[in-house]
């Protein structure tokens, strides 16, 4: 019985021992797979340069990086996630777009100018009530011209006429008032909701603004409330906005007539060239004795041009004649439309050469035959 009990201790510890074993190789391995995992590297958007708060993310603000997975805290944005939105806080070079530096829209409200900041003299708030003819259809940068009157009872003799006491000119609408607040409109239109015979019933109305606010000079100001102070009338008419003359571009004709130039049928005359050859004499029994000689050769071009049975008419108004058949090579000569000029045939599909040894190209001039060029020179 005895012996049975250590059997079963023994077996018992053994099983233990096996189970620590394997949990141990387990997490061994798992933990070595994590380390490989960690290690792997992973793409990530980051800032391709300094990006200042509330400025919105375009492709060219990102960059594509490789980080290993252990370097990244957080679950990377993708491309979309991050373009279209806009920076909450500066965000600085190679810095790893997150999701608490973004957002979809501006939360800050671009604050809109004052109506009255823009104004050259002084700025006077005027009740529409104090005009007999309120004009509820001006704008902000309308101009007015308030005229005074004193009406025919305050004029001495009786059945006198209205009297014109004093007129400020081209006074400037810089804006309104409505219920105390600035605005650009003279009449805002509401809907209001109120109950009639037991329904309810939706209508829109207007709502007028009750001031006007003037750009006006402080003696125009003194001269218009004194005037209305002894009981003048003030009357507003809206002036027509004067319209920039714009100056008229005077084309001047010329009475001389283009005169076109005339291009004479004539034979190319080609120009004599000259080589220079050197020969040097070395003498076998002597070998400091060489000596060195000299000679200028006259080709006369005419003689190479004068048997020539193949001819070109120049078309264009200048021919040039070139050192090479293309564009880069110098021009030598040129000549004129109507010209006739030998040549020994095409060097290519846009070359010709000339009989004395130059180059034109095939948009200059046009292959003709002998019996046309003598023809045409009279021959």
């Amino acid at each position: 019985m005895k012996f049975n009990k250590q059997i079963i201790i023994v077996l018992v510890l053994s099983s233990l021992l096996l189970s620590a074993l394997g949990a141990a190789f387990y997490f061994y391995k798992q933990n070595k797979k994590a380390l490989v995992d960690n290690d792997q590297l992973r793409i990530v958007y980051v800032a391709a340069k300094d990006i200042k708060k509330n400025i919105k993310i375009e492709k060219k603000h990102l960059k594509q990086v490789q980080i290993a997975k252990k370097y990244v805290l957080t679950t990377p944005l993708l491309e979309k996630e991050i373009i279209g939105k806009f920076t909450k806080e500066n965000i600085y070079t190679n810095d790893i777009f997150r999701k608490e530096k973004l957002v979809k829209e501006l939360l800050i409200k671009k604050e809109t100018p004052s109506v009255i900041d823009n104004y050259k003299f002084n700025s006077y708030n005027i009740a529409f009530r104090l005009f007999k003819n309120p004009n509820y259809s001006l704008k902000k940068g309308d101009t007015i011209n308030i005229i005074s009157v004193y009406p025919a009872t305050l004029v001495k003799g009786n059945g006198s006429p209205n009297s014109v006491q004093y007129v400020a000119n081209k006074i400037k609408i810089i804006g309104f008032l409505r219920d105390g607040k600035e605005t650009d409109k003279t009449i805002k239109k509401v809907k209001i909701t109120r109950t009639v015979k037991k329904k309810t019933v939706t209508e829109e109305v207007e709502i007028k603004a009750q001031e006007l606010i003037l750009d006006i000079d402080n003696k125009v100001l003194l001269s218009l409330t004194d005037d209305y102070n002894r009981g003048a009338q003030l009357w507003m008419v809206k002036t027509k906005k004067l319209e920039a003359k714009t100056k008229k571009k005077v084309i001047q004709k010329s009475s001389s007539k283009k005169i076109k130039r005339n291009y004479p049928i004539k034979l190319y005359k080609p120009r004599d060239s000259y080589n220079n050859l050197k020969a040097t004499i070395h003498y076998a029994d002597q070998k400091d004795a060489a000596l060195t000689k000299s000679k200028t050769i006259k080709i006369d071009a005419s003689k190479l041009c004068q048997n020539n049975n193949l001819f070109l008419l120049g078309i264009s108004n200048k021919v040039h004649l070139r050192t090479g058949p293309t564009i880069r090579n110098k021009i030598a000569r040129i000549v004129y439309r109507n010209y006739i000029i030998p040549q020994n045939g095409k060097v290519n599909k846009k070359w010709y050469k000339t009989c004395d040894g130059y180059y034109v190209h095939t948009l200059e001039v046009k292959e003709i035959s002998k019996k046309f060029a003598l023809k045409k020179l009279g021959k």
